[in-house]
């Protein structure tokens, strides 16, 4: 009887088994911090509205220095 695989393609899947297994172990031993990717995602948030505030404080800045002149 002859078998259907070759050894290194049976080595192969076998190497692909134990990487996934590994990976599904790991998922569900570790635990997420999501109160960290929250606060990151809230001061990111907070950083991108000073830049808009900024953007819209300079523009009306120059339309006043434009208005003196």
């Amino acid at each position: 009887m002859e078998l259907p695989f070759t050894n290194l393609e049976i080595a192969f899947i076998l190497l692909a088994f134990v990487i996934f297994s590994l990976f599904t172990v790991a998922s569900i031993y570790t635990n997420p911090d999501d109160s960290n990717e929250e606060e990151e995602y809230q001061i990111k948030e907070e950083k991108k509205k000073i830049k808009k505030s900024g953007k819209k404080k300079n523009s009306s800045e120059e339309e006043h220095k434009i208005e003196a002149i």
